[in-house]
């Protein structure tokens, strides 16, 4: 059996970590792409894209008188000048009024927003979520 001086030797032999020189690093962030700008550019038109949306949004009457609630989750095309096509819808929200009430949101929207050039695609293909909430209704 070995002495408790020598066990000691080994696990701390075994458990550092190796010694290994490094030379500091001399940039510190990564580099910048037009891909990040291209976010951006994509990010504020769906933000425009979904308040555009919401102005045309309306809570049908009978699903607020049954307390239904839920997302909607939209699929369409968006050409270049804005018109919507290819319209469907991407996940229910289990309500067949709710449903329905998306899709003729983006109806009552269209033409929406148009992309800027940074966002690939023509048409551009979205899939965009639209809320019902009844917040202190």
């Amino acid at each position: 059996m070995p002495s408790p001086d020598t066990a000691e030797a080994n696990v701390a032999q075994t458990s550092a970590p190796p010694q290994v020189a490094a030379d500091a690093a001399t940039r510190y962030t990564a580099p910048q792409t037009t891909a990040g700008e291209r976010s951006r550019a994509e990010a504020t038109w769906e933000g425009r894209l979904l308040g555009h949306l919401q102005k045309h949004r309306r809570y049908p009457r009978q699903a607020e008188r049954l307390r239904q609630q839920g997302v909607v989750y939209v699929r369409f095309a968006v050409a270049r000048d804005g018109a919507v096509s290819a319209l469907t819808l991407g996940r229910s929200s289990g309500f067949a009024l709710l449903d329905q009430e998306t899709l003729d949101t983006v109806q009552r929207a269209n033409p929406v927003p148009a992309p800027p050039a940074e966002v690939a695609g023509d048409p551009v293909q979205v899939m965009v979520p639209v809320s019902f909430f009844l917040r202190g209704r």
